[in-house]
């Protein structure tokens, strides 16, 4: 199967190297990359290794987040992006090992909401190296920065396998799946004649309060069952009505594979009783929390849980609104192999809200959280699980210090208040 025709009307391509040695400035603010802000775009990426030298990255941007014009000699109403991307060692080293350099044009057609392109990667003798991209929106004046950490090892990771919707013929750019989706399923390296596919039971649970010190990270997968298809081109199309956890391999022996989730209801939203009491766990006592859980009327509790921090309605429903918009972004930032707003980076935005600053630290996540009335500085530091089956799986160093900072943000939102550190 050919995936030709991508959404994009128009682009102009022009490639250029840079010398090795070059450097490039003090990065940007990055953390605007969890922000609900209309001033920065929110690019999705999907990395695919064809062959071990030979990597292809697939980008998708949303047109709603673009400015089209017409301020141009064609007269075309079109967005015009400018995309550059530097490979480098690491997140933290300014030295460019190469870069190219992109002009995409976009034109406006109706009922159009995304645009999907793919580009190769420049051959890299490493096997594992970060790739910076810059992506500008030249009328809109939007900007965003992101990493991705290309892994070549042949280890049977997930980057060695792609799925395309099988109706629309388009790279999906989520772990996870719906009930209706049917996926194609593509790798290079398959040598046993088939795909082996794992199904594992949901994760129930919420992340642990950040303060739990003797938390041990420890993910324990409990299989349905697995089932076979056949590899790529001859008929890998796998559908499930389902909801778990399916962790796909072409080589059965390999701990890593090419994970797929199909979660409850209405995923990403956040509707059901179980989830919206689930969601507000971090509030909640332990006895709170499992009285609801098993209680037959969960929605009335959990409206009653939010009606009694104020006895203003409208402010009530305010705050519902915004705890959870927060959940549901979290949904879409950090769904790994459990819920987003399960995560443990989902818990911290979620109550303490998107960070002010984010370091990146050896591959780990740092946010940092600023009080310019007292000068103060809170932050956590959120390590990524490379043996994980997600990619997308990252675990916060707990330590008791949190305690104080925690039961405040959780005393300031049980009295009918946004907390804000």
């Amino acid at each position: 199967m050919k995936i030709n025709r991508l959404l994009i009307i128009s682009s102009i391509f022009l490639w250029a190297s840079c010398y090795t040695g070059q450097n490039i400035s003090e990065p940007d603010n990055t953390s605007l990359v969890y922000k609900q802000s209309n001033r920065v775009l929110h690019p999705q990426f999907k990395i695919f290794h064809e062959t071990p030298d030979d990597s292809k990255i697939y980008l998708k941007l949303y047109t709603n987040e673009l400015r089209f014009s017409t301020t141009n000699p064609e007269r075309i109403n079109q967005a015009v992006l400018n995309i550059n991307y530097y490979i480098k060692s690491s997140i933290e080293s300014n030295e460019i090992i190469d870069s190219s350099k992109q002009v995409l044009k976009v034109e406006k057609t109706e009922n159009q909401t995304s645009i999907i392109s793919f580009f190769r990667l420049k051959p890299v003798e490493s096997e594992s190296f970060i790739v910076e991209f810059h992506i500008n929106d030249v009328y809109g004046n939007k900007k965003s920065k992101n990493y991705l950490t290309i892994n070549r090892s042949n280890d049977g990771n997930a980057q060695y396998y792609i799925s395309f919707f099988a109706n629309y013929q388009k790279p999906v750019f989520t772990e996870y799946f719906s009930p209706i989706d049917t996926l194609l399923i593509k790798t290079c390296c398959s040598k046993r004649g088939k795909f082996s596919i794992s199904k594992y039971k949901l994760i129930e649970e919420p992340a642990i309060k950040p303060f739990k010190s003797n938390f041990i990270n420890e993910l324990n997968l409990l299989i349905d069952s697995s089932i076979y298809l056949k590899p790529y081109p001859s008929d890998s199309l796998f559908f499930s009505k389902t909801h778990g956890i399916y962790i796909i391999r072409s080589d059965s022996s390999k701990l890593k594979g090419f994970m797929k989730v199909q979660f409850k209801n209405a995923f990403p939203l956040i509707s059901k009783p179980d989830e919206l009491n689930d969601a507000i766990s971090y509030l909640l006592t332990d006895e709170e929390y499992t009285y609801i859980k098993n209680s037959n009327n969960k929605k009335f509790l959990v409206d009653k849980f939010w009606l009694t921090t104020n006895e203003n309605k409208e402010r009530s429903k305010e705050l519902i609104k915004i705890w959870y918009n927060r959940a549901v972004y979290s949904n879409y930032f950090f769904t790994s192999y459990k819920e987003g707003y399960k995560t443990d980076r989902g818990m911290i935005y979620i109550v303490f809200g998107p960070p002010d600053n984010i370091e990146y630290i050896n591959g780990a996540e740092k946010w940092l959280y600023y009080n310019s009335e007292n000068n103060s500085e809170l932050d956590f530091l959120f390590t990524k699980q490379e043996q994980s089956v997600s990619e997308n799986d990252y675990t916060l160093l707990r330590e008791s210090r949190y305690e104080p900072y925690w039961n405040k943000a959780v005393k300031t939102w049980r009295s009918g208040k946004v907390y804000r550190f």
